[in-house]
């Protein structure tokens, strides 16, 4: 992280009423040291369409956590090529294979939020020290657990920008649509909301989009532990084992 960055309160309460484009606007202005963190779900495509015209260099920041879904690969190698993106990618420490081998074939199942820890929340509490800034897809109507996130948060110095916390999914939808947005596949075979391979189920399976993620398991619905201050706190400051592709120094 390169300077804390002072943010007036009545400043924040402004961004509330703003647009996306607006607040992504403001963001590239305030932070050199800015983010995007990409899942390549439909919320984060929308931000990567829009920052084409805003900044395009932008630092985009991808977890491979060695269980996401093929067509996820796919789709990510080909915006990659064809919006020439600046994408990092980061790792966890360990691989799937070994994980497996120590920790059990199903840990993703027996113990949810430990695997997340490993293959999510380490590597992005790594990937977000060299930024002052980062941008997230959060809406406020995805999920009850992100029912009050505001449009900037602060936690521990590090700004956390939701451009899209206003949105529902009708409004990712209709600028997908109206702006010809290519999308990840998997929304055509019935997917709502994209994660892991092993904990993602397609279908509509309660009120909320993510209630797929992680079904049948203690964490059923809920967070991976990145949009939790408390667990990113965890991981505050772990070895620096090398990115895929290692974010430059600043």
């Amino acid at each position: 992280m390169a300077h804390k960055t002072e943010i007036p309160t009545e400043e924040i309460e402004q961004l509330e009423k703003a647009t996306p484009q607006e607040i992504l606007q403001w963001a590239s202005g305030k932070f050199h040291c800015l983010c995007v963190a990409a899942s390549f779900g439909k919320d984060s495509i929308v931000l990567l369409h829009m920052l084409r015209t805003i900044r395009p260099e932008l630092d985009v920041i991808y977890l491979n956590t060695g269980y996401d879904f093929p067509e996820t690969v796919e789709f990510i190698k080909t915006l990659e090529r064809d919006w020439k993106l600046h994408l990092l990618e980061f790792a966890p420490r360990i691989s799937v294979e070994e994980q497996e081998r120590t920790l059990g074939a199903d840990l993703y199942h027996s113990d949810p939020s430990r695997c997340c820890g490993i293959r999510k929340v380490e590597p992005m509490a790594r990937a977000l020290r060299n930024y002052d800034a980062w941008i997230t897809g959060l809406r406020r109507d995805e999920t009850e657990h992100r029912k009050n996130i505001r449009v900037v948060e602060i936690a521990d110095e590090l700004v956390k920008v939701n451009p899209l916390a206003a949105w529902t999914a009708e409004d990712i939808w209709r600028y997908i649509r109206e702006n010809n947005v290519p999308y990840n596949p998997l929304y055509d075979k019935g997917f709502v909301s994209l994660g892991c391979r092993p904990c993602t189920l397609a279908g509509t399976w309660g009120r909320f989009e993510r209630a797929g993620r992680w079904a049948g398991t203690t964490k059923a619905g809920g967070e991976c532990g990145i949009h939790i201050t408390s667990t990113m706190a965890e991981y505050g400051d772990p070895a620096d084992p090398p990115a895929v592709r290692q974010a430059p120094d600043r």
